[in-house]
């Protein structure tokens, strides 16, 4: 994503931030081109120029794009879920304009996709091979990845995994991209100038990392991070902040130090060692994780967290 200098950029920046908060909470709603540049002050042709600018996509690539990799995502996670129900849930009206979208992207219709296996789906992806040097896992991979003994063994067993009530909690965030190597910690120290002079910063304060995406069909430099401190209540958030609420649910947890990288290790172990024989299944894509200390102080790698999932019977 592009990095703004001066101060019209950054207002710019700040605006198509709003969008993309918007987006991301209401994919499966109206996210027509007037609506959007509304929310930003933009008139349509300015805010496509704007956005794509930002972005590194247009408008329409980009919501096409999160639709479509959370349809994947709900093909290989649910399957029950009618393709119907799935394109519907996820902001398709035409079940047509869906599946010609996702042939396009995966080369092959919902049906066939569903039944591939995920050694199958990383040969037909649509993803660049991945440049990050901070990231070494091939993002179609990531499910289907074996664990060396070794590397299971540094990862929670299935004795170390409970599920958990979580009650509702309300949370301000600033939103990041995963592809830099310093983007959680730069996060939580821009939150922090935000949130230390309005008081709200105490010693009931949570620090919570969301995860938007997985790198499974989503590249990791375009993976979504939220970090998110809890506050008191819904509360009114500067422009380049948001708000919203962790909903209240069951989530399978754990606790794990470790890079980025054994965050999502941790979750190839988690799908094949424990999810499979549980009777459950995952409630969500997104999970997040409660760090036992600021990450705006403390090297993130250092940190004790607690990860969650969110999970339903099955």
């Amino acid at each position: 994503m592009y990095h703004p200098e001066s101060h019209n950029e950054k207002e710019y920046f700040l605006r198509i931030r709003r969008v993309l908060a918007y987006i991301q909470e209401n994919l499966s709603d109206d996210l027509s081109l007037e609506k959007l540049s509304g929310i930003a002050c933009f008139s349509p042709f300015h805010f496509q120029k704007i956005f794509s600018q930002y972005v590194g996509e247009s408008p329409k690539q980009y919501i096409m794009r999160l639709r479509l990799e959370r349809i994947a995502h709900h093909l290989k996670l649910y399957p029950a879920l009618s393709i119907s129900d799935a394109s519907f849930q996820c902001g398709f009206a035409s079940p047509s304009t869906f599946i010609r979208a996702f042939k396009k992207a995966y080369g092959t219709t919902p049906e066939v996709f569903r039944s591939l296996s995920f050694d199958e789906i990383s040969k037909i992806g649509t993803l660049n091979p991945n440049k990050s040097k901070s990231f070494d896992i091939d993002p179609a991979e990531f499910w289907s990845m074996n664990l060396t003994n070794e590397e299971g063994g540094r990862f929670p067993s299935p004795m170390d995994i409970g599920v958990k009530t979580v009650r509702s909690l309300n949370i301000a965030f600033i939103e990041s991209h995963l592809g830099d190597a310093d983007a959680i910690p730069n996060a939580f120290r821009q939150l922090m100038r935000w949130a230390g002079p309005r008081d709200l910063v105490n010693g009931e304060t949570q620090f919570i990392g969301f995860l938007l995406d997985m790198p499974f069909f989503t590249d990791f430099d375009k993976c979504r991070f939220r970090a998110c401190i809890t506050v008191p209540g819904e509360i009114a958030v500067s422009k380049e902040m948001g708000f919203t609420k962790i909903p209240d649910g069951r989530y399978a947890s754990y606790y794990l130090k470790g890079t980025i990288q054994h965050v999502f290790r941790s979750l190839i172990s988690f799908r094949h060692g424990w999810l499979e024989q549980s009777g459950y299944q995952i409630a969500g894509i997104s999970g997040f994780e409660l760090y036992a200390e600021n990450p705006a102080t403390r090297p993130y790698e250092s940190i004790r967290r607690e990860i969650f999932i969110p999970v339903m019977p099955a």
